[in-house]
């Protein structure tokens, strides 16, 4: 008996394990005219060094750009979504969002 593989006319079928793909398509958010008194969310999403990148980004922006205030949300693991919910509230009550990825 003679291996499959070994056929020069064998096929290969390669399964790929991830979930369906689901393709959604966004506008750009417009530009904000200025950064001055604006109101920006954070969002730490706890990988290594994120936090030291986006306090280093929040003094920044704060002294060179006067930005109004911050919003921080920490995600429980970078491997898990930000809430619909906090996602919402984040986008509802500031003007620009901050997703901060370190390693």
């Amino acid at each position: 008996m003679t291996d499959p593989l070994m056929q020069a006319d064998a096929t290969v079928v390669i399964v790929d394990p991830a979930a369906e793909l689901e393709i959604k398509t966004h506008p750009v958010a417009p530009r904000l005219n200025s950064l001055r008194g604006t109101r920006i969310a954070v969002i730490d999403n706890t990988k290594h060094m994120a936090n030291r990148f986006l306090d280093a980004t929040r003094v920044l922006l704060e002294e060179r750009y006067h930005v109004g205030g911050f919003e921080y949300y920490r995600k429980t693991s970078a491997s898990v979504p930000t809430p619909p919910d906090v996602l919402n509230r984040l986008t509802a009550s500031c003007d620009a969002v901050i997703h901060g990825v370190a390693d």
